[in-house]
C-alpha cells in the first residue's frame, strides 16, 4: 500500500481489509485525514481502528463525516434513545445469535446504504470474529464465460428471506411484531444487478447476499438455484478474504458497495454487544478515485 500523510494503513490480506492506525476517533479528524481514510476504504473494502474507546455520540459524529446516517428503527435490533441513528446489536444466553450468512447490509433496499461501522463495546473472550470477503476480488476471480453470462442479469433481493425465516423468530414475538411488519411493508422484494460497476473506484463486483438473495430473474428457478449456489459458495472462498478478531472499542468500517461480512457465532452463550451505524450515501466518493500525496 502507499503511504499517506496523516494516518498509517497495513493490509490484512491480498484483496481486502486494513488496519489503520495513528488515529484518534474521539477527536475531531481534519479533511485530509477523513480522505485518506475513505481512500483506503475504497481500495480495501474495509477498514479496521484498535483502541477507540469513544462514546455512541462520537461513533456517530465520525460516521459523519462520510455522508448521510440512516436513522435506526427498533425492529430487528434495539436502538440508543440518545442517539437515533445507533443500533445496539445484543447476544448473550437468551439471544443466540441467529444468522448465519454472508451478507450485506441494506441489500433488500430500492437504495441500500453506502457504509456501515460496527463498534466492540462488550466482546467475547475468544470467538465472535467477523470475516468480510471482497465482491470485487471475487468478480475477478470467474472465468470469462461466467462474467458474459452474469452480464446483464438481475436478481431479486428480499427482506423476509431472512427475517421471515425461523432463525428469526424471536424477533416476531410480542410488541415487536408491529414493529418488524412495518419493516416488512416498507421494503418489499428489489432487483439489484448481479454485476456492478463501483460508482467510486469503477472496478465491477458482484452484487448479492445469501441472506437476501432470492432468486435470478430471467431463468428458470432450477438454472436460477444453481447459480446462486455457485456464487454463494464462490464468494465465500477464503481466497478473498480476512478475519478480523474483536476486541474491547475495535471498530470495522466497511463498504456494502464492494464487501460481505458473516458474523461468526462461535461464542455463544458469551455477551458480545455491537454499536452500529450506518451511512446511506458516500458524500465523498467521485466518479474515480483520488490518489492522495504524502506531504513533503
Amino acid at each position: 500500500m502507499k503511504d499517506y500523510g496523516k494516518i498509517t494503513a497495513t493490509p490484512v490480506t491480498t484483496f481486502v481489509g486494513a488496519v489503520i492506525s495513528d488515529v484518534d476517533l474521539s477527536t475531531t479528524l481534519d479533511d485530509q485525514t477523513i480522505a485518506e481514510i475513505h481512500d483506503v476504504l475504497m481500495e480495501r473494502h474495509v477498514v479496521f481502528f484498535r483502541d477507540q474507546a469513544i462514546t455512541p455520540q462520537q461513533h456517530a459524529d465520525f460516521a459523519r463525516r462520510f455522508g448521510p446516517l440512516r436513522k435506526a428503527r427498533r425492529a430487528a435490533f434495539e436502538v440508543l434513545d440518545d442517539v437515533s441513528e445507533m443500533q445496539v446489536l445484543i447476544n448473550d444466553r437468551e439471544r443466540p445469535p441467529n444468522v448465519n450468512h454472508y451478507h450485506s447490509d441494506g441489500i433488500f433496499r430500492t437504495n441500500p446504504e453506502f457504509g456501515s461501522i460496527l463498534l466492540g463495546v462488550e466482546v467475547p473472550i475468544a470467538g465472535g470474529d467477523t470475516i468480510f470477503t471482497s465482491l470485487a476480488a471475487a468478480y475477478d476471480g470467474l472465468s470469462d464465460g461466467m462474467k458474459e453470462y452474469l452480464a446483464g442479469l438481475s436478481a431479486v433481493n428480499d427482506f423476509m428471506k431472512l427475517h421471515g425465516s425461523p432463525a428469526k423468530t424471536r424477533s416476531w414475538k410480542g410488541d415487536n411484531f408491529a414493529r418488524m411488519d412495518a419493516m416488512r411493508q416498507d421494503n418489499p422484494p428489489v432487483e439489484h444487478p448481479l454485476v456492478k460497476v463501483h460508482p467510486v473506484t469503477g472496478r465491477k463486483h458482484l452484487y448479492l447476499s445469501e441472506s437476501f438473495t432470492t432468486h435470478v430473474i430471467g431463468v428458470d428457478l432450477e438454472e436460477s438455484q444453481r447459480v446462486l449456489d455457485f456464487l454463494f459458495r464462490h464468494v465465500a472462498k477464503p481466497e478473498y478474504q480476512c478475519r478480523f478478531a474483536w476486541q474491547r472499542h475495535s471498530m470495522a468500517f466497511w463498504d456494502n458497495r464492494a464487501a460481505l461480512h458473516y458474523a461468526v457465532a462461535d461464542y455463544w452463550p458469551a455477551v458480545r454487544r455491537m454499536n452500529r451505524v450506518t451511512i446511506v450515501t458516500d458524500e465523498i466518493g467521485t466518479p474515480a478515485v483520488t490518489t492522495l500525496s504524502k506531504p513533503a
